[in-house]
């Protein structure tokens, strides 16, 4: 069973993630829908009941000027080695102002955690084979990094 880590927590998912070319109707409560079925639809989605995915390497412009109308964008890395889903949800928290839950899901290991955060994601989803524990463990391994991130903008020489 996939675990969500919110906040470095572990919580229950209350979302459903709906696939695309599978839309079901009437919707989930809450329902995570692929982009171009969430901009087809978004003038009869209730408000904040509604969530987004998109693929990593969407460009940020065609998801950003949305952001403000969506309670959470979830992101999906295909490969651990895919860091463009962190670039996206980066500019999406610093360029557009998103300031909902930011979810990751996909192939993410405990490994790339600490980068989610710092990238300024909030949530993520973690395969069975995966450990929850060390993935939050991981965040907090390094307490201090050289580069500014979008949780510390100012980068370390200019700290001191």
């Amino acid at each position: 069973m996939p675990t969500l880590v919110r906040d470095l927590e572990i919580v229950p998912d209350e979302w459903t993630l709906v696939d695309s070319g599978a839309v079901p109707d009437p919707l989930p409560e809450r329902a995570i829908l692929p982009f171009e079925e969430w901009l087809e639809r978004r003038a009869v989605l209730r408000a904040g009941r509604t969530g987004t995915w998109v693929e990593g390497d969407v460009e940020a412009e065609a998801v950003g000027p949305h952001a403000a109308n969506l309670p959470l964008i979830a992101v999906h890395f295909p490969a651990f080695a895919d860091g463009r889903g962190l670039s996206l949800g980066a500019l999406l928290r610093t360029r557009y102002g998103f300031d909902g839950e930011l979810r990751a899901y996909g192939d993410i290991l405990p490994d790339l955690a600490q980068y989610l955060h710092r990238s300024g994601f909030d949530a993520f989803v973690l395969a069975d084979r995966r450990s929850a524990e060390v993935a939050i463990a991981s965040v907090g391994s390094i307490t201090d990094h050289y580069q500014a991130s979008v949780r510390q903008p100012v980068p370390a020489f200019r700290r001191r």
